[in-house]
C-alpha cells in the first residue's frame, strides 16, 4: 500500500483542487471528476474520496498543526490516519479549539457551543466524522414503505425503517440509486428524514392548496402531492423546475408549476448556508458567508404572508442551524405561532434542520 501512496496522493491533490473549484457544487463536480478519471479503480476511488473528505473536514485542524499547502494537507492527513496526534499542538480557548476541530468559523463554533453545551457539542462533532444516512421516501402514489422495502430487497438493497418519518427508509449500503428499476418506476425519491418530517409537521394536507414558494427540484412538492395536497410549485431557477417536471412525471404526481398564487399553506424552504448538512456536504465550510441569505429570507417571508389565505398556514424552513437564518420573528399582527422545531444530527439522526409554522387569522 505504501508503494501506491504517491499515486493516491497525486490523485487526492487533483480531486481536492476540483472540489475547491466551486465549493457549492463540490459533490457533483467530484462525482464527474471520478467518472472521467479512468486510471482509478473502484478501490482507488474509495481511498481518494476518503482523502478528500478527510482533508475537507479537518482542514482547519491540519492548518493549525502546520500545513501550508494542499500537498501538506494530504500528507498530514495520511499521518493522522496512521496515528499521528501532533502532541506539540497547544490548546487555545474552547471556542477556538472547537472551531479548529470541526473546521467552523469562530462565530458558528461559539453559537453551537453555547446552544449545545460541551457534551452536546462533542456529540455533534463526533457524528461529523461518520457518514450521513442515505434516506429515501416511499412514494405513496406507487407503494408504501413495506412494499418498497420488499422490492428493494429483491433488487439486492438492504434497508431499515427511518426512526420518525413514516414513509422513510434508510439504505444500508452504497447503491447506484438511479439504476434501480424501483426508482425508474417512481416508487421512491431520495429525501432526508428531516425534510420528510417538515412536510409531515403540517398534518393532513389532503385536498389543501399548497404553494411551494422555493420548490427547487421539488422534494417537498413531491412529498406534499403524495400526501394528497394540490401543489403549486415555484422557483426562480428554471432549471430546477425542469428537474421537478421530470421527477413529477416519474412519480405520477400532479403538480402545477407556475407563478406564486394564494394558497391554504405556503411553504418557504428558504435559501440558506446549508450548514445543517455539514456531515453530508463538508465543502459547505468553504461556501459559508455570514448573513449572505438573510435579506432574501426576510423578503420571502414577507411575500409569503401575503399569499396565505385567511385561516391558512405559513411554514418557514431551512437546512441551517444558525439563529441569524432561523429567528426572523413573527410575521406580524394576526398570526398565531404554532411552534418551531430544530433537528440536530447527533440527537435526531437527520440533517440539521429547522422549521416554524404560523397560522393566519380568519
Amino acid at each position: 500500500m505504501k508503494s501506491r501512496r504517491p499515486f493516491l496522493a497525486d490523485h487526492g491533490l487533483q480531486a481536492l483542487t476540483e472540489a475547491r473549484r466551486e465549493p457549492a457544487r463540490a459533490t457533483l463536480n467530484l462525482a464527474r471528476w471520478f467518472r472521467r478519471t479512468r486510471r482509478l479503480g473502484s478501490r482507488d476511488r474509495r481511498i481518494v474520496g476518503e482523502i478528500v473528505h478527510g482533508v475537507v473536514r479537518h482542514e482547519a485542524f491540519l492548518l493549525r498543526a502546520g500545513a501550508r499547502s494542499d500537498p501538506d494537507l494530504i500528507r498530514m492527513w495520511a499521518d493522522l490516519i496512521d496515528g499521528e496526534r501532533f502532541p506539540d499542538l497547544v490548546p487555545a480557548s474552547p471556542v477556538e479549539d472547537y472551531s479548529s476541530a470541526l473546521g467552523l468559523p469562530l462565530p458558528v463554533a461559539r453559537e453551537w457551543l453555547e446552544a449545545l453545551g460541551s457534551e452536546g457539542a462533542a456529540a455533534f462533532g463526533a457524528v461529523q466524522a461518520g457518514r450521513a444516512p442515505i434516506t429515501v421516501r416511499a412514494n405513496q402514489l406507487r407503494c408504501n414503505r413495506e412494499t418498497l422495502a420488499a422490492r428493494l430487497a429483491e433488487e439486492g438493497v438492504a434497508t431499515e425503517p427511518a426512526r420518525c418519518a413514516s414513509n422513510g427508509l434508510h439504505l444500508l449500503q452504497r447503491t447506484n440509486v438511479g439504476a434501480l428499476e424501483s426508482f425508474k418506476a417512481g416508487w421512491f425519491e431520495l429525501q432526508d428524514e428531516s425534510s420528510q418530517l417538515a412536510v409531515s409537521a403540517l398534518g393532513d394536507v389532503a385536498g389543501l392548496h399548497v404553494l411551494d414558494l422555493c420548490a427547487g427540484a421539488g422534494g417537498k412538492s413531491l412529498a406534499l402531492a403524495a400526501a394528497g395536497a394540490r401543489v403549486r410549485a415555484y422557483d426562480v431557477r428554471s432549471n430546477a423546475l425542469d428537474e421537478l417536471r421530470r421527477r413529477a412525471e416519474r412519480a405520477g404526481a400532479d403538480i402545477e408549476i407556475g407563478p406564486p398564487a394564494e394558497a391554504d399553506v405556503v411553504f418557504v424552504d428558504a435559501p440558506c448556508t446549508g450548514i445543517g448538512r455539514l456531515w453530508r456536504t463538508p465543502a459547505v465550510r468553504w461556501a459559508y458567508r455570514p448573513a449572505a441569505h438573510v435579506e432574501a429570507q426576510r423578503s420571502l417571508l414577507e411575500t409569503a404572508t401575503k399569499l396565505v389565505r385567511p385561516g391558512g398556514r405559513l411554514i418557514y424552513a431551512t437546512c441551517s442551524l444558525l439563529s441569524e437564518e432561523n429567528d426572523h420573528g413573527d410575521p406580524g399582527d394576526g398570526w398565531e405561532d404554532e411552534g418551531a422545531l430544530t433537528l440536530w444530527p447527533h440527537v435526531d439522526g437527520t440533517d440539521g434542520f429547522f422549521w416554524q409554522i404560523w397560522r393566519a387569522g380568519s
